[in-house]
């Protein structure tokens, strides 16, 4: 699962990106919400692989319609794997 924190600069809101890359593109969910905890919702995000640059970087629609831009190397990239012992 691969992350980005980011504030949305039209509606101010807080949001996370979550998403896994798939053979159509990058597809997860993204959240925001609110300083005050009045807004808090989210979307579905499915990006297909026609809209993601050659370095892997994309735009992901907040809540209020303001297009996101998702770079790779402001992903965090989670991960299942423990690490060495």
């Amino acid at each position: 699962m691969n992350y980005l924190w980011t504030v949305c600069p039209k509606c101010s809101c807080e949001v996370t990106i979550q998403f896994d890359e798939t053979a159509g593109g990058p597809s997860g969910s993204l959240r925001r919400w609110s300083r005050d905890r009045a807004i808090n919702d989210g979307r579905k995000l499915e990006t297909s692989k026609g809209e993601v640059a050659a370095d892997g970087s994309f735009r992901a629609a907040c809540v209020c319609g303001e297009m996101l831009p998702v770079e790779p190397a402001r992903v965090t990239r989670a991960t299942t794997e423990r690490p060495p012992a």
